[in-house]
């Protein structure tokens, strides 16, 4: 902490004394194409010097982008590639049998260290570790051979030989990922030229932005604008600057205007689109929806264009003030390592994300909406923005765009402001941006400012890397915001509703939001997360990606074949996602449909029997592009295996199991199945308990500490199989309730072994961190110490940009050495015993929680085999005679007796002697049901109505009886429908029904003799005399009866009744009118009770209920 303080005085020091020109520390663009038009002219003009220069990859020109790129730490050199590199190079590395290492390059980003940190902890923990790396290295180089002579390079997929000659291929598809598209090289040179051009012409051509700004002044000054006590001015030494004319207080409004001069979502709504006739804001609703940043950039574009190649804008001499700053090379290679490297390119793929998603569907730039127009007068013509455009309008937006406050409602907006810009940004000196209650956007200073000085304000919180490339300067002082962010794989992006929606409750998945695109969406994230786990995590790849790869290079067969294995069926074409963008079983298991990939084949193909698919040759890569590169990932897939047993991180079996398979795909040609593998699952559980975690912009390491969210994210990542086991059993899947009644602690440690693993494991990425560095802490020091000296005999020159980018290196480092302590703290809090542990707690509520899951299958099981068993009411075996076969004379239930006997006998011509005889002995065979204890009606999924009964006799379980209704009657034909949540609303309603305050006495019992000869009996309980004819109709309908005497029935029942005194009509929501009916010497209170819970009415009308009936039980008597 006492590092920040002291480099934060120390610049505040250096930067009173030091003014240097913006030459060679920054450079601008002042136009959208700026660096585009750059780089063509200087094309041509090498083309005209040069005839033979084109624009081909390996060309001279794009070469000379490539160079520049990796100068400016765009992208990496191809030899960092290699996969093939010498011992000396790599001594943890896997040597090949030609003698050569191959090694898997990390991936970019601060991220990586921690990867590797988490990758090391689990796989250490072995007895002989060194022996098992060399066993481990034996084996990876046995894997290359089996490889190169393997069945799929038998079949041209890779190329033949034992000497890793298939790596090529893998070396080929890193550089080509790692490499710039033809717009982004034209990018890297246009800045080169760009950045000379200035530095030799000057940054800031003075003369120009004076005319530009007194432009400015005027049109604001003409729109209501108002300036006080402040001037703008422009100088080469100084840039931009707001200076103060007089001494200003604090929160004194230095600018003031109407809304109708800042450019925001809101003033977009005022915007008509040329020839269009629709408004601006109302087009790009969904943009600033999706990203406010993205929709002001496309504000700023339309607006541009109308100002330079239409009938001008609003904002044009706005506009044309505003600039794209540019770090110098020299300056991006001092942050080499740093967040703010990384944040940079970060920008632009932001920004090149954005170009793609503009012109889909829900993007701005369709030819139809008339907004990303760069001639917006011509009705043809290009309708969409380019890499360079919006790049430009991104950084710019960044760069000046400002967070505005309502006064009325507190709420913020993001808003380019006039003369915003030009202040001075001065972290923590308060002041801001308000829209007042008049309806004026006021610009307040920050803390008291001098005459002659420039106007500061307070620009938001920002940590460093983030100030930095906003304003090329870092705060002056302690930054409280400063952290570095170190998401692992499986962290939910922020704001993010992903999980709830692939897996919540009932309730959060039928919510609007989770419907539709972003089902397809969830699915695509939580695909995509797999894949870059198990690439991050040095884990194998994913079986899906093999068969994918294989299959498109047509390894097993042709078009029938194919059709045989991916024939879709009616619920395949009801999936969210394209098959041909996401395998229906990959699908089918991720929404939970399927319990595992032979279920899921089985959904997706029918269980029509299965060929094994025949291996055939591979297309020509030299003839055949696509298949080049379905090869060019098949090979890097086999590095990755080859990397997993190189590191011998082989200790899941989950692991173990798709290397094995990995192994047989690529040796013998096995076709893996289609949808999630083991490991896939296993991960899937470690996404769901990450999901707890928090979002991954909350795992960070700030000042002397490492975030919960951090260290919760840690915890499950180093968490082993029998752990993880604990939560989410071994067979359970993870969205099964197994898998979810043992709640994890989030924010709790897991055991002393996993705890001492996470500070390990954080302690050697944060070692990590700092030596990827160019420089120590000791080193920026002294670089700042020079630097600000400023004395004759230093080698050390810096501007304010420079010397802030050693402040922003030494700041980085030291959160990451009062990190180390933090650790040192927390470990030995853990060694001592001061650091609570959930495993044990956690693995008794497993012992308990897989008890009830045991008496639960035992109850599944249960109302499965009821459910399955149809009972006939009686049969008799009928002996025909004369060496005939016997026959069953069957009785169902509901069908009259002597008719089925008469039926019979004229069927198979038994003579009616024979009629009585056989009657007689069907009717000896009749169980007669026993009574009820709860008659209730179901409107099914179907639409139809059943009876639901439930016998009064011992041992009968109301729950299983339910549930055997359940399962009789849902509309799913697999899964266990007695957990559904229909059925379980049931299994509640019917507990209601059974355990009431009240006693459930019988009213009226009446003997019933059934045609099919039953005696049955209908019972009349407390709550059901109110809707008679509905009960008695139930009644007829449980027991099968024909419904011609249910009238007749019904009013035997009011006969036998007491007669009714009082009688209180009830409307019910969306139902017919119900009476409740009262005779004297009722229990009125019971008769309520039990009506309301017959009927599920509200306890407010329980109340109203009572009172009418109790006022008219007693005339005379006054009613509140």
């Amino acid at each position: 902490m006492l590092f920040s303080i002291i480099c934060g005085l120390l610049f505040q020091s250096a930067y009173m004394q030091i003014s240097f020109s913006l030459q060679e520390e920054e450079f601008h663009a002042h136009g959208p194409l700026e660096f585009s038009d750059l780089a063509m002219k200087t094309f041509l003009e090498m083309r005209k010097a040069d005839p033979t220069v084109n624009l081909s990859y390996d060309g001279e020109f794009l070469t000379r982008a490539n160079k520049h790129a990796i100068k400016r730490l765009s992208r990496k050199p191809d030899e960092a590639f290699n996969l093939r590199i010498s011992e000396s190079e790599g001594a943890s590395a896997q040597i090949d049998s030609a003698g050569t290492i191959l090694q898997l390059p990390s991936p970019d980003g601060k991220d990586a260290y921690l990867s590797a940190a988490v990758n090391a902890q689990s796989a250490s923990g072995a007895a002989d570790q060194i022996v098992l790396a060399e066993k481990a290295k034996a084996m990876a180089v046995v894997f290359s051979e089996e490889i190169g002579l393997g069945a799929i390079s038998k079949a041209g997929a890779l190329p033949m030989g034992t000497k890793g000659e298939w790596v090529a291929l893998a070396e080929d598809k890193l550089k080509k990922d790692a490499g710039l598209d033809y717009n982004a090289l034209l990018w890297e040179i246009g800045s080169e030229i760009a950045e000379a051009n200035q530095n030799k012409n000057g940054v800031i051509n003075v003369t120009l932005e004076n005319i530009l700004l007194q432009n400015m002044e005027t049109w604001f000054l003409n729109g209501g604008g108002k300036i006080h006590f402040s001037k703008p001015n422009v100088s080469r030494e100084n840039g931009f600057k707001l200076i103060a004319t007089e001494d200003i207080n604090e929160m004194d409004a230095v600018v003031t205007m109407p809304m109708k001069l800042i450019m925001c979502k809101q003033t977009a709504r005022n915007v008509v689109i040329f020839q269009r006739g629709k408004y601006l804001g109302e087009e790009l609703s969904k943009t600033f929806d999706k990203n406010e940043l993205w929709g002001m950039a496309v504000f700023l574009l339309h607006e541009y264009y109308k100002e330079v190649n239409g009938k001008g804008s609003k904002w044009g001499p706005f506009i044309k003030t505003l600039r794209m700053r540019y770090l110098s090379t020299e300056v991006l290679q001092s942050l080499k390592g740093t967040i703010a490297a990384h944040l940079s390119n970060k920008w632009l793929k932001d920004s090149d994300s954005f170009m793609w998603w503009s012109v889909g569907s829900d993007g701005p730039c369709s030819p139809t909406t008339g907004i990303c127009k760069t001639k917006p007068l011509e009705k043809t013509g290009d309708s969409r923005f380019n890499i360079h455009q919006l790049r430009w309008a991104f950084w710019v937006v960044k760069q000046n765009a400002v967070r505005v406050k309502q006064l009325s409602t507190g709420l913020e907006f993001v808003a380019l402001i006039p003369y915003y810009h030009m202040m001075e940004k001065r972290f923590g000196t308060g002041g801001g941006i308000t829209f007042d209650l008049d309806g004026t956007v006021s610009v307040r200073a920050g803390r008291d400012q001098e005459e002659g000085m420039p106007v500061g304000i307070h620009p938001g919180n920002y940590s460093d890397a983030e100030y930095f490339l906003r304003y090329l300067t870092v705060p002056k002082g302690v930054n409280d915001n400063n952290e570095i962010k170190l998401s692992l794989p499986g962290a939910i992006p922020k704001g993010s509703k992903f999980h709830y929606c692939m897996k919540g409750s009932h309730r959060e998945q039928n919510k609007d939001e989770c419907k539709g695109a972003f089902k397809s969406e969830s699915m695509f994230w939580k695909s995509k997360v797999l894949t870059e786990w198990r690439n991050t995590m040095n884990l194998p790849p994913r079986l899906q990606e093999l068969r994918m790869w294989a299959t498109r290079l047509h390894l097993y067969g042709g078009a029938e074949e194919m059709a045989l294995i991916s024939n879709a069926n009616q619920m395949i074409a009801g999936l969210p996602i394209p098959v041909d963008q996401m395998p229906a079983e990959e699908q089918l298991m991720l929404m939970g449909v399927a319990r595992d990939n032979i279920e899921a084949a089985l959904i997706a193909t029918g269980p029509a029997e299965k060929i094994a698919p025949q291996l055939y040759m591979a297309p020509d890569p030299t003839e055949d592009d696509e298949a080049r590169r379905s090869m060019e990932n098949l090979a890097l897939l086999a590095v990755q295996a080859q990397n997993v047993m190189s590191s011998g991180n082989t200790q899941l079996n989950a692991t173990q199991i798709v290397l094995n398979a990995t192994r047989d795909f690529f040796q013998h040609g096995v076709l893996p199945m289609a949808g999630l593998d083991a490991l896939d699952m296993f991960l899937l559980k470690k996404i769901g308990m990450l999901a707890h975690c928090g979002f991954e912009n909350d795992m960070k390491i700030t000042m002397g500490n490492v975030t919960e969210q951090l260290m919760c994210a840690m915890r499950v990542h180093l968490m082993n199989e029998s752990e993880i086991h604990v939560f989410c059993p071994k067979d359970a899947l993870v969205w099964e309730e197994n898998c979810l009644n043992v709640e994890f602690m989030n924010f709790t440690a897991i055991s002393e072994n996993n705890e001492l693993k996470v500070v390990q494991a954080l302690r050697s990425s944060i070692h990590g961190l700092l030596a990827s560095y160019p420089s120590t802490c000791e080193e920026d020091l002294e670089l700042i110490n020079q630097a600000e000296n400023l004395s004759t005999d230093s080698d050390v020159v810096a501007g304010p940009i420079m010397l802030a980018s050693y402040y922003l290196r030494h700041r980085e480092k030291s959160i990451l050495h009062d990190a180390l302590k933090f650790l040192d703290t927390h470990e030995m809090l853990v060694l001592n015993g001061s650091i609570p542990f959930q495993l044990e707690l956690k693995a008794q509520e497993r012992l308990e929680a897989d008890l009830r899951d045991l008496a639960h299958k035992k109850f599944v099981e249960e109302v499965k085999r009821r459910a399955a068993i149809r009972p006939q009411l009686a049969f008799v075996e009928v002996d025909m005679g004369d060496s005939k076969p016997k026959v069953n004379l069957t009785l169902e239930e509901g069908r009259d007796l002597r008719q089925t006997v008469l039926e019979f006998c004229r069927k198979y011509g038994v003579q009616g002697g024979y009629v009585d005889t056989l009657e007689k002995a069907l009717r000896a065979r009749i169980v007669n049901p026993p009574p009820y204890k709860l008659l209730l009606g179901v409107v099914i999924a179907t639409g139809d109505r059943k009876i639901l009964g439930i016998p009064d006799e011992p041992g009968v379980n109301s729950t299983v009886e339910t549930g055997v209704f359940c399962a009789r009657h849902s509309a799913e034909t697999k899964g266990d429908a007695a957990s559904s949540s229909w059925c379980r609303a049931l299994i509640e309603r019917v507990e209601n029904r059974l355990n009431v305050p009240f006693q459930r006495k019988i009213l009226v019992a009446i003997p019933i003799d059934a045609p099919d000869g039953r005696k049955l009996q209908l019972l009349v309980r407390e709550g059901e005399q109110h809707d008679l004819l509905q009960f008695v109709t139930d009644f007829f309908q449980y027991y099968n009866v024909p419904f011609d005497s249910v009238h007749m029935v019904a009013n035997e029942v009011v006969k036998r009744l007491p007669a009714v005194e009082v009688q209180v009509p009830i409307s019910m929501p969306s139902q017919r009118q119900i009476v409740a009916r009262f005779s004297r010497n009722d229990n009125i209170t019971t008769v309520v009770e039990a009506f309301t819970n017959y009927f599920q009415i509200d306890e407010s009308v329980k109340v109203a209920i009572l009172k009418r009936a109790r006022y008219g039980m007693a005339p005379g008597t006054f009613m509140v």
